[in-house]
């Protein structure tokens, strides 16, 4: 029998079928049925964030961590204004995020009288930074273009997407689609491309193996061992792809491809085989110089294949599918001599670069990597430990494990970090400089209200220190507008009900993270 809901309860039913259980947003006028449906439902929990960049940016992390839907609400106008920052981040992340927002009733559209809220373009808005955007018009609309959008973020390479709704659809009333949603199916390499693949790894025996954000999944991970192992290569990673591989295994080589000698040695390898990585730009815009060996390049997005390196050949397809394909073969090892020495430069360099660190580093990266396990993720925002050892030498042994803003902003990290706790239930550790912390810092209040397990580690030294390290290369010594006053950030997270533990010297760090570890909910650690 056929049954009629509001158009709110039809949005939430959607989400529950596409396997959403959190929803991350602000409640507003142009959304109220959609929060009052999600708090009727029993499957359904909205998370109240402070700010709207904050809540897209807890969806994007919530999205990276578990590989599906990440859901942010907002109102429209300057609701929806303000989760364009986040759907960028996503956008460049390729994470799958989406975004609903409100919309004013659709009978004042084009009439331009002043209606709250009132923005008939959001719609154009929302186009530059998503891969689609539905803008239903009639309630029998809704559930079609929500549906549309959900399959084309979850389709091919991931992106997010966004609908809006207009307030008097979400009251209105529609029969229910009692059908399940169609799965989104993985790409599957075409079966030539495969075969010429495979014929040309033959053909080689200095072989390395590059692995980007799109080896992100335990089965991909699984994938990529039995590949790696078949043909005996070394596998870099890239940032993104820190996790894809496991950290104490004899070929894992960590993320190395930017350090003069192991480009040298990827230079003289016959054959260069590069899985899910677009080959991103450095933090300045500077393309990533380097000549590269005969490569083939796998990748679910076309686009990205010749981006920035020519490939021999391009195997468009999902990763995990790609690298079973690859593995159904037999081939010959790779080069024992050569693979030894691409050993002996990792070794080295991880040295070199510890010893660079100094004695304080160096440490707080021992206390750091002594609770990655598998399992926890590592989320960092843009600052100067993340770029000196948190993208190199922090182990890190879980797909997708090390989350951090693409795209290069200052600010995402907590709300990120804040995200993934939600979706593992795990401790997630956040690491911070003061100036990007100050972003969103509101998003302590949100960590002390829903107890979220969180150790937020700020390291505090008065300034936005990476582009203060910028600035005295590029002017002569001169510091411009990245000297900041900052508050004491462990009274401002007590006043907020997060427990706050002061780090003066680098010998009470250890024991800092040992009592944060330990306990439920948030804590920040100041450094």
């Amino acid at each position: 029998m056929c049954r009629q809901k509001l158009g709110a309860e039809i949005v939430v039913d959607a989400l529950v079928k596409s396997g959403v259980r959190h929803v991350f947003g602000i409640v507003s006028i142009h959304n109220m049925p959609i929060v009052d449906a999600i708090s009727r439902s029993d499957d359904i929990e909205m998370i109240t964030a402070r700010h709207e960049s904050g809540a897209a940016h807890m969806a994007d992390g919530y999205a990276r961590a578990t590989g599906s839907l990440g859901v942010v609400l907002g109102s429209t106008g300057p609701g929806t204004t303000n989760l364009m920052t986040g759907l960028y981040e996503a956008g460049f992340s390729s994470s799958r995020l989406l975004a609903i927002t409100g919309q004013a009733e659709t009978g004042f559209y084009g009439k331009g009288k002043g209606y709250v809220h009132e923005f008939e373009d959001q719609k154009l808005m929302l186009d530059t930074v998503t891969c689609s955007v539905a803008s239903p018009r009639y309630i029998q609309e809704l559930e079609p273009c929500l549906r549309g959008v959900i399959a084309s973020i979850l389709t091919g390479r991931p992106a997010p997407g966004a609908i809006e709704i207009p307030i008097d659809l979400q009251y209105a009333n529609a029969i229910e689609n009692t059908a399940p949603l169609e799965e989104s199916v993985p790409l599957s390499p075409d079966p030539k491309m495969l075969c010429a693949t495979i014929s040309l790894i033959q053909k080689f025996d200095k072989r390395v193996i590059l692995v980007g954000g799109g080896v992100s999944t335990t089965k991909a991970r699984n994938a990529l061992k039995v590949f790696a192992e078949l043909i005996e290569a070394p596998v870099i990673t890239t940032a993104n792809g820190k996790g894809a591989f496991p950290v104490d295994h004899r070929l894992h080589m960590g993320n190395a491809l930017m350090r003069p000698p192991v480009k040298n040695l990827v230079k003289e390898a016959d054959l260069l085989i590069a899985v899910g990585t677009r080959f991103q730009a450095g933090t300045d815009g500077v393309k990533i110089n380097m000549e590269l060996p005969t490569m083939i390049h796998i990748d679910v997005d076309p686009k990205v294949i010749n981006l920035n390196f020519r490939a021999e050949i391009g195997l468009v397809s999902d990763a995990e599918l790609a690298l079973r394909g690859l593995a159904q073969k037999t081939y010959h090892k790779g080069d024992g001599q050569y693979l030894k020495k691409v050993q002996s430069v990792i070794t080295e360099t991880n040295t070199n670069m510890r010893d660079g660190l100094g004695p304080d580093h160096a440490k707080a990266l021992d206390i750091f990597s002594k609770h990655m396990g598998q399992g926890v993720f590592f989320v960092r925002d843009s600052t100067i430990p993340g770029y000196n050892w948190g993208n190199t030498l922090l182990p890190i042994d879980q797909p997708g494990g090390y989350i951090f803003p693409t795209s290069g902003a200052i600010g995402p990290g907590l709300p990120l970090g804040l995200g993934v706790a939600i979706a593992t239930g795990k401790k997630t550790i956040i690491m911070h400089g003061d100036g990007g912390f100050m972003f969103h810092v509101g998003e302590l209040a949100t960590a002390s209200q829903y107890q979220i397990p969180v150790v937020v580690v700020i390291f505090n030294d008065g300034g936005y220190g990476v582009l203060r390290g910028l600035q005295s290369q590029r002017f002569n010594g001169r510091f411009n507008e990245t000297e900041l006053h900052t508050p004491d950030f462990v009274k401002l997270a007590e006043s907020m009900g997060v427990p706050g533990l002061p780090v003066d010297d680098i010998g009470d760090l250890a024991e800092a993270m040992e009592i944060a570890m330990a306990r439920s909910g948030p804590v920040l650690i100041e450094i």
